[in-house]
């Protein structure tokens, strides 16, 4: 299995509360009760576990009662949404592993950035200025900014094309385009969520409907009947995943190694990811949970692991960034992509891709 193409996959967390007109919000010290997972950024994971804990007593998911007045409620809702954002952290991109063209090279004038995203050659990050930059193998223009893009809140990368969300929430996508996943339904409307399967794209609209678009031999584009509002959306190499509102996780498209077969016991979740032939999730008490391919272990969760924030699918590799910001990886090391960095010290995001692995330090 060593020689197939990447997952080309990104999950990523758009900015709510600049679609829902609330501004662009990066959080001030005291904002950071919003950050209900404590891993440095105020985002849709703060949010699932908010609402997975309505209305109870504030104890269902620790910190969820973010103003402490007992109940979990609309008022919890309100701050997390208006804090939205990274709370303050240096935004150093650092990558690892396979860089035979330069993927994980980052450029010294990068800056901080708030999202990070990528495939099997190159690597997408977004600046705290909203500016996009790429960089790696751009033989298909992947790495070609578009020069009237403009500001954006979230990032994606295909096998060898990129997606970008804007702020006003309008999807755009450049690079290798033959199947169409560059093309963006003129139909689609705004949308506050992104993600990149190998050849297709997935979006993820303000009212909770997901589209997909490009190859579709498997029936990645496919959208259930009956999937319902999502909140999270994941690109596999040749499958699609989706976040329900209600926690549930859905998988439809290639599914040669169980992929799209969600476990029975698998309950609610905060976070999906998908890598090239297997599926990882985020429980919404911190457990991470992965099936499908695992010939070199990449579904098997270290035992030690703890609750982490957030995940990430690489290759034949997967990526957890714990509680307390430490990266954890797993699966196959052929490039050293799960050899995490001595020198990393916390992150707030991370991100799986190809062959190597992207992370943003705190």
């Amino acid at each position: 299995m060593k020689t197939g193409l990447n997952h080309a996959v990104r999950v990523t967390v758009a900015a709510l509360s600049i679609v829902l007109g609330l501004g662009t919000a990066v959080p001030a010290a005291a904002q950071c009760p919003g950050d209900v997972t404590g891993n440095g950024q105020v985002n849709g994971a703060d949010l699932g576990l908010v609402l997975a804990a309505w209305a109870s007593d504030g104890t269902d998911q620790p910190g969820s009662d973010v103003n402490e007045d007992g109940i979990v409620n609309g008022a919890d809702l309100a701050y997390v949404l208006s804090a939205w954002g990274n709370c303050p952290a240096d935004g150093i991109v650092r990558a690892w592993g396979r860089n035979d063209y330069g993927q994980c090279n980052i450029p010294a004038d990068l800056g901080p950035c708030t999202a990070i995203a990528g495939d099997l050659f190159h690597t997408v990050a977004l600046r705290t200025d909203g500016i996009v930059r790429a960089w790696g193998v751009n033989n298909y223009g992947q790495c070609n900014i578009p020069a009237d893009l403009g500001p954006c809140i979230a990032v994606a990368g295909g096998f060898a094309h990129t997606v970008a969300l804007r702020t006003d929430g309008i999807v755009r996508a450049w690079g290798v385009n033959d199947a169409g996943q560059c093309n963006i339904p003129t139909d689609l409307g705004p949308c506050i969520a992104i993600a990149g399967g190998h050849d297709h794209t997935i979006a993820l609209r303000i009212d909770g409907i997901v589209r997909a678009w490009g190859y579709n031999y498997h029936g990645q584009c496919n959208i259930p009947a009956d999937l319902g509002p999502c909140t999270a959306i994941a690109g596999g190499g040749y499958h699609t995943v989706a976040l329900r509102t209600d926690g549930i996780v859905r998988a439809w498209g290639y599914n040669e190694y169980g992929q799209c077969n969600i476990p029975a016991d698998l309950g609610p979740c905060i976070a999906v990811d998908g890598a090239y032939v297997h599926t990882v999730a985020l429980r919404t008490d911190g457990i991470v949970r992965a099936w499908g391919y695992n010939y070199d272990g990449q579904c098997n969760i270290p035992a030690d692991l703890g609750p982490c924030t957030a995940i990430a699918g690489g290759y034949y590799h997967t990526v957890a960034l714990r509680t307390d910001g430490i990266v954890r990886a797993w699966g196959w090391n052929g490039f050293g992509q799960c050899n995490i960095p001595a020198d990393l010290g916390p992150c707030i995001a991370i991100a799986g891709v190809g062959n190597h692995v992207i992370a943003i330090t705190k």
